[in-house]
């Protein structure tokens, strides 16, 4: 059966934005993620996060460095009940070419077949660029939170934090 589900960047949308995080002591929570996720569990969403992590490629942290910094943000929800069906990323450089670099979609390619989520159901909230592209291209509707991007056209709705993104997808 076909899901619905909200997919998420991490850096700059779950957790404020750290250039290059590799400190999972530099972790700071979106103010309202909790209670912003609450409202889109309790209407049936089911979540992922889908992320660009070059810090890997640049050999600024491992992959285990990486999936400490995603189990503290699956960690901090998960006693409120909220749980991500899957956290992906790449590790690639923007140079490397590959398809699993937002804002190409392998990454959302793997999310359909392994977890059959619908796109046509689905939104993707992010605040570059890429993660709306990411979307658009996946074939969702999409929220940019506002933050250090600018502020990116293709996006269908525009957002100042993750609770608006949350009751305007409600809505």
């Amino acid at each position: 059966m076909n899901q619905a589900f909200v997919l998420f960047d991490r850096d700059g949308t779950l957790i404020e934005h750290v250039h290059h995080l590799v400190n999972p002591d530099l972790v700071e929570f979106k103010q309202d993620l909790a209670k912003s996720l609450l409202l889109l569990k309790q209407a049936g969403f089911k979540f992922g996060i889908v992320s660009n992590q070059s810090v890997i490629a640049r050999g600024l942290a491992t992959s285990s460095e990486v999936e400490i910094i995603n189990s503290k943000i699956t960690n901090f929800l998960q006693p409120l009940g909220v749980t991500f069906d899957f956290v992906y990323y790449c590790p690639h450089l923007p140079t490397t070419g590959c398809d699993c670099r937002k804002p190409d979609i392998g990454l959302g390619l793997k999310a359909i077949s392994e977890h059959n989520l619908d796109p046509a159901q689905s939104y993707m909230v992010g605040d570059k660029e890429s993660d709306v592209l990411f979307g658009k291209k996946l074939g969702c509707k999409t929220v940019q939170l506002q933050g250090n991007a600018e502020k990116c056209l293709y996006a269908d709705y525009h957002s100042e934090t993750l609770e608006r993104a949350a009751k305007w997808i409600l809505a």
